[in-house]
């Protein structure tokens, strides 16, 4: 079994996609071996059909309203057919590969549902692809890893997201709001269900006892006629019955009997927080040792119960029969923060624990309002995935922004096996990355620098310089670059202190005159919406720009493939905030912990996300585009060495170009791609028919390998021809056992016989 685990929905449907077509091609040409069955795993929000609930927006939402209308108490009225049907007809799915369209479709046209058809397939799919979510994040991990084995086979795309995505699932924030409603409505309502069952409970019980009764008193009655006796025993219905207590207790499930108790021990753990936050005014860094001893010393509890709370409290709600679970997320997020610092506490492999508990007074995306917050901060990702590395035998994380690659198996807490790397093959010359460092070509005078540094955002008059020079650059780009262009800025606060500068001097309006500007927001929806009506424009010929920010929707599983991206402008490194707490404990953890300086880590994860901006412009070999760096520390050795080994073999002299220079470059670089150019050129170095794999014996089932030196022709490239006859050797070696790790980077120069043929023949 294949996991192919991807970021992002769209990643996801691509992948899909791609192995659809595969599975097609191999049904053409008669290769199939074995049938297949491949799936796409999503969350109700992709993949329900059933009207009332797919309508909805937010996920949550969605879950909720799903939860309701399958639960055994809803009515029969009110149920999904769809999750009826599924339990109904075991519907199973054929073999074949299924996108998300796929199989909405045909859980409309067989009348399932789709999400637990997917659900109950796992266990026989033979690829299933799904976010990394279903792989890291200890709340889900379950619905896969029980239908697998050591021997499946784990993919991890975007493998340079993996420290980050581990991050994300293992913290959490709970805030002044969350444990207000925790305390004041949650904890509360619960209590209320709980005495409404036992009062349910004990009046059903005592019903049936009257009957009980009634009967037995009726049939003695009649008994006594037949005998000729009285019937002195009066109605028995006007007699008050009342039920012994220790029958009520029995008919009154466990978790009922022992609730009062749990739910004052959720009350006091509220209050505990809620206290916290009354008194902080400052922020306060403590490790989950003496957190927990600080919560056992004020609310006088045996802290090690807690860990079991979380799901005491999910029997708790089924007990009640309780869907919208959404309705009490914040004392499950309570629960769940105490379960974690219970099971991960202490690591015995570092000196330090992997989690930090935050409280801090303010909300670090609004520090002038006091409205304090608690973090559940995980500082070592390893902590998410070292399951998956002791589970299975065959770990591979590959990306085409891996680098550099000595700082994953660090930070991830594994030792790689094997680690490949492999040029970018292309035919001709269809990406120009571009590094502008300053505003004209005096290149003696520091002030024509272009910088987003703090030091110059905070002088008004180098920031006006600046901003002019950028906005300048973009207009010019906008008259050279065809179709469409991506913007890129470090963050949300830049990216409005820039355009509200460049519409106050009036830029904008002349940039608008060119292309269509569209913002990408922090609203979904709005970006979803900006984003289909900017492919609109470039569809059509008008051209468009697209303003967006590092880290964001847009800068991940975006594709701005062909004429949706001839150009992408990163204005600044997307440096880290300094001034975030949670970041500064990880990297003071990583200094001492794994011997990463605090510099370097910045450096590595400014450029990788620099690094996947560019990137959306170049998608597939047909391709072509510019990408411009617009700032001077680019140029500097730590950050350019740090950009993908394909970036910086294009590179070239065009490291330290002024705002004219690199006009002048894209005007000639977008000429040259102007030119007439045939594909079939392209074969034997980046495109492959079945001539040339013949030619190079992979057409041919059982060739040794070492016949492909002699069938290397004028067409293949020495170093391709050396990557050929790896992976072809590789086939036949012996399966090792352990973790792998494939990447994108500069290879290592190997001097051998078959290398010297090759390039002698070329």
């Amino acid at each position: 079994k294949i996991l192919y685990c991807t970021r992002t929905v769209a990643e996801m449907i691509k992948t899909v996609e791609e192995l659809k077509g595969l599975w097609a091609y191999y049904q053409k040409e008669n290769k199939v071996k074995k049938p297949i069955l491949g799936l796409c795993l999503s969350s109700r929000k992709n993949l329900c059909v059933e009207p009332t609930v797919s309508s909805l927006v937010i996920g949550a939402d969605i879950d909720a309203a799903c939860n309701k209308k399958i639960s055994g108490w809803t009515a029969a009225s009110e149920r999904c057919v769809f999750h009826d049907g599924y339990e109904k007809s075991r519907y199973t799915l054929p073999h074949g590969v299924f996108t998300l369209d796929d199989m909405r479709d045909l859980g409309v046209e067989h009348g399932v549902c789709p999400y637990f058809t997917i659900r109950r397939a796992i266990a026989e799919a033979d690829i299933v692809v799904h976010s990394f979510s279903y792989i890291v994040d200890p709340k889900v991990h379950g619905v896969i890893k029980e239908h697998t084995n050591s021997r499946t086979i784990v993919v991890m795309d975007e493998g340079h997201n993996v420290d980050d995505v581990c991050i994300e699932a293992m913290s959490m924030v709970i805030t002044k709001k969350d444990v207000a409603m925790a305390r004041e409505k949650n904890v509360p309502e619960l209590t209320a269900a709980v005495d409404h069952m036992k009062a349910t409970n004990r009046e059903r019980l005592q019903d049936e006892y009257d009957a009980l009764v009634n009967g037995l008193a009726l049939a003695e009655m009649t008994q006594r006629a037949r005998a000729g006796g009285g019937g002195g025993g009066g109605p028995v219905e006007g007699r008050a019955l009342q039920l012994p207590a220790n029958v009520a207790d029995e008919a009154i499930p466990a978790v009922l009997r022992q609730s009062n108790l749990f739910l004052k021990l959720l009350q006091t753990l509220a209050d505990f927080l809620n206290k916290i936050m009354l008194r902080v005014t400052r922020t306060h860094i403590a490790d989950p040792l003496t957190f927990l001893a600080k919560v056992r010393e004020e609310c006088n509890i045996d802290v090690k119960y807690l860990k079991f709370a979380t799901t005491r409290l999910s029997l708790l709600l089924q007990t009640l029969k309780i869907s919208d679970r959404y309705k009490f997320r914040q004392i499950i997020r309570i629960t769940e923060l105490f379960e974690i610092l219970l099971i991960f506490y202490k690591d015995d492999r570092h000196a330090q624990p992997g989690f930090v508990v935050i409280c801090e007074p303010c909300d670090p995306t609004n520090p002038l309002v006091h409205d304090p917050v608690i973090r559940l901060a995980c500082v070592d990702p390893s902590l998410a995935i070292r399951d998956i590395f002791e589970k299975y035998k065959t770990v591979i994380l590959t990306s085409g922004t891996l680098s550099p690659l000595d700082i994953y198996p660090k930070i991830l807490g594994f030792k790689a096996t094997t680690t490949r790397s492999f040029n970018m093959t292309l035919s001709r010359k269809c990406i120009a990355p571009l590094i502008v460092t300053r505003s004209s070509e005096q290149a003696d005078l520091l002030e024509e620098e272009l910088t987003s540094s703090f030091q110059t955002r905070m002088n008004p008059a180098q920031q006006a310089q600046v901003l002019a020079a950028y906005g300048n650059l973009l207009i010019d780009l906008a008259q050279v670059v065809p179709d469409g262009m991506v913007v890129f800025f470090t963050g949300y606060q830049y990216m409005s202190e820039v355009l509200l500068s460049w519409h106050s001097t009036g830029l904008m309006k002349k940039l608008a005159q060119h292309k269509l500007i569209f913002i990408e927001t922090q609203g979904v929806q709005e970006t979803e919406t900006a984003l289909q009506h900017y492919r609109r424009a470039c569809d059509i010929g008008r051209g468009a720009i697209f303003m967006s920010i590092a880290r964001g929707k847009i800068s991940e599983g975006i594709d701005f493939d062909h004429q949706y991206g001839r150009a992408v402008v990163m204005f600044g490194v997307p440096f880290l905030p300094p001034t975030d707490e949670p970041l500064k404990q990880r990297m003071h953890w990583m200094e001492k912990c794994l011997n990463i300086p605090e510099a370097e880590y910045r450096n590595f994860d400014a450029m990788r996300q620099a690094s996947q901006c560019i990137g959306r412009v170049f998608r597939n070999k047909t391709d072509y585009g510019i990408m411009v760096m617009v700032d001077r520390r680019f140029a500097l050795v730590d950050k350019k060495s740090k950009l993908p080994s394909w970036v910086q073999a294009n590179l070239k002299q065009n490291t330290n170009l002024s705002v004219d220079a690199a006009v002048s470059v894209s005007k000639s670089f977008f000429r040259e791609m102007a030119q007439p150019w045939d594909m079939q050129k392209g074969l034997g170095t980046t495109l492959y028919d079945g001539t040339v794999l013949d030619r190079m014996g992979f057409m041919k089932e059982g060739e040794a390998p070492k016949k492909l030196t002699a069938r290397v022709n004028e067409e293949l490239t020495p170093e391709m021809a050396r990557v050929l006859m790896e992976v072809h050797a590789d086939r036949n070696a012996e399966e090792e056992e352990g973790e792998v790790v494939m990447a994108l980077a500069p290879p290592a120069p190997k001097e051998d016989k078959a290398d010297t043929r090759a390039t002698k023949k070329s």
